[in-house]
């Protein structure tokens, strides 16, 4: 072999290794386990949040509970499994229920919304791109937000109060009124399940677990992580799989012109989540501009959607309140 010719082998064999790592590294989510938060908010990090007395049993209660209209909640979201998309930005990964809330894109781009009365102003209102590419339903959906008022509740079934059902209504009145218990703000999605919920409250910070399962090589080992690892059930399980890899194809060249390439390859990120004004950087940024939507609007549950607070600080105005106690009530 030549000289030159071994040159460039060991080239290629450096920039093969170094796409794994950096794809490895992008797939991790953001820093509160999930798409970047929206809005400004201050880069402080805090010891997680004391879980509130009493969470255990609630934690355990809701893992026993069953929900009987799952695929009724799932189909009105428009993401159901098409064997048939097995390539491009719409396929379903082997192994996968639902389809990609990312894809295909509909030929488009959605403006971010303004930010609901009370929440902290979006983080592109400097002239940054606040527009997103991705499926009709998605972009109608996140255009909405600021006059949506819609909550998903939640109501058990006699005798056991293990069963029980899900609703999306248009506001909390509806559901109150309908004897439904408010199990968070938005409609409900794949991640709204009660199960789902007592992750949330076992892990108040999930980014340690959340970062480790991003970083399996296939999109089904990310999945599989999710759900024995961390814990979710597998709908909300592929909702988080599908946003740690949209993020890494889209956000690659955003993060590495960030951090910079050998900060980016051995993960010695140091850089701040914000600036001194609260934005977020440009790689968290690209992730709640190409990612955030669409995980959102497949998920229904958030972790602020539902009352909770997480390791990274945040206004009081952006957590939605909700007293998960009054489900057995």
């Amino acid at each position: 072999m030549s000289k030159r010719r071994g040159v460039a082998v060991a080239a290629l064999t450096l920039g093969l290794l170094g796409a794994l790592l950096l794809g490895r590294w992008l797939a991790g989510p953001a820093p509160e386990g999930g798409p970047a938060a929206s809005g400004r908010s201050r880069d402080v990090r805090r010891p997680a949040p004391e879980r509130p007395p009493g969470t255990d049993a609630l934690v355990a209660r809701l893992r026993r509970t069953r929900l009987v209209n799952g695929s009724e909640v799932y189909r009105k979201l428009g993401l159901e499994g098409d064997a048939a998309a097995s390539s491009g930005a719409g396929a379903r990964p082997d192994g996968f229920a639902t389809t990609s809330p990312y894809g295909p894109p509909s030929g488009g781009v959605a403006p971010l919304p303004e930010p609901r009365s009370g929440e902290a102003p979006d983080d592109a209102s400097d002239g940054a791109a606040t527009s997103f590419p991705g499926r009709e339903s998605v972009r109608r959906w996140y255009a909405s937000l600021p006059g949506n008022t819609e909550v998903c509740g939640v109501r058990f079934l006699p005798p056991d109060r293990v069963g029980y059902r899900l609703q999306t209504f248009p506001d909390p009145e509806s559901a109150h009124a309908a004897g439904y218990v408010i199990t968070h703000r938005n409609h409900c999605g794949v991640c709204s399940s009660l199960r789902d919920l007592a992750v949330y409250l076992a892990q108040p910070d999930l980014t340690s677990p959340a970062r480790s399962c991003a970083r399996r090589l296939t999109a089904a080992g990310v999945k599989t992580c999710f759900m024995e690892d961390v814990g979710f059930e597998e709908p909300c399980a592929e909702a988080w799989a599908y946003n740690a890899l949209h993020t890494r194809r889209v956000c690659a060249a955003t993060c590495i012109g960030h951090y910079g390439v050998w900060a980016v390859l051995t993960n010695a990120i140091s850089a701040p989540n914000t600036d001194g004004d609260g934005n977020l950087n440009p790689c968290l940024a690209c992730d709640e501009r190409a990612s955030g939507p669409g995980f959102q609007y497949a998920a229904g549950r958030t972790r602020r959607s539902s009352g909770l607070t997480s390791a990274i600080a945040r206004a009081e105005a952006e957590i939605y309140p909700v007293d998960h106690t009054r489900y057995f009530r």
